[in-house]
């Protein structure tokens, strides 16, 4: 059993914690950051979640985002609005981490939700656990866990479901718009009358609403790139040594 860390998150929170406003002088303020509160705050976090999950300490996969990002060669703007937003000390501890954790793993063009999608599929049976307090990780079924929530299930009917209403809904906080004028309250009657068992009848109702609500000239192009901004990848679409990333590619018809 593994414990599938969003360590991004849980590093973010952990120097967001250490970080202290001091005033100097009257009008100077400047910021510090204590790198041992910091460090032990991340490795409490880890302990709390594998005491939650079950899964020993040992046994845990640090997943972190790297610097380049195949999603931004397909959409320039995705995380514009997030460029360079990181708590001071994160670098140097991520650095620590990644030197000295046998089981941290950080990969050229794809990030922590990517890793967890990847290892998910390498380890799918012997189980895991993800450990993420970021939503998109309902694409990926099996057992979540989080700092501040309950142990649950996500089924692989559940996951795909989240997947496809994602392609409708985007995601504001990376940038990636979705369709026109649908939202979470439009796209869950849409997403809960798909018939997952089909899947390219599910495709096609995707692409018939970014025609319809969304009124695109090109819906079939569009809902395709919101599909590969959106998905987290599995197994068979990233290659660990030349870090190629297998594009998503929308359902055909069976010949």
């Amino acid at each position: 059993m593994k414990l599938l860390l969003d360590s991004d998150m849980l590093l973010f929170r952990a120097c967001s914690s250490a970080s202290v406003e001091c005033q100097l002088d009257d009008d100077v303020w400047v910021n510090w950051s204590d790198g041992v509160k910091a460090r032990a705050a991340y490795w409490e976090y880890v302990a709390e979640l594998s005491a939650r999950s079950g899964v020993p300490v040992e046994d845990a996969i640090h997943c972190f985002t790297s610097r380049s990002q195949f999603r931004r060669d397909l959409f320039p703007a995705y995380k514009a609005a997030r460029k360079g937003v990181k708590p001071m000390g994160y670098k140097a501890l991520l650095q620590e981490i990644m030197q000295n954790c046998d089981g941290a793993f950080q990969m050229d063009q794809i990030e922590a939700d990517d890793l967890i999608g990847l290892f998910a599929g390498i380890y799918q049976d012997g189980g895991y656990v993800v450990a993420s307090g970021d939503k998109d990780l309902k694409q990926i079924p099996g057992h979540h866990v989080w700092l501040d929530k309950e142990l649950s299930y996500v089924d692989d009917e559940a996951a795909q479901r989240f997947f496809y209403q994602q392609i409708l809904t985007g995601d504001a906080t990376d940038g990636i718009p979705g369709c026109p004028s649908v939202g979470e309250k439009t796209a869950e009657p849409i997403i809960a009358g798909l018939d997952i068992a089909d899947p390219v009848g599910c495709w096609e109702t995707i692409v018939s609403v970014y025609g319809k609500k969304g009124k695109m000239d090109r819906p079939r192009e569009s809902a395709t790139t919101q599909a590969r901004l959106v998905r987290i990848l599995r197994i068979g679409e990233y290659n660990f040594g030349t870090h190629q990333v297998k594009l998503w590619m929308p359902p055909t018809p069976t010949p």
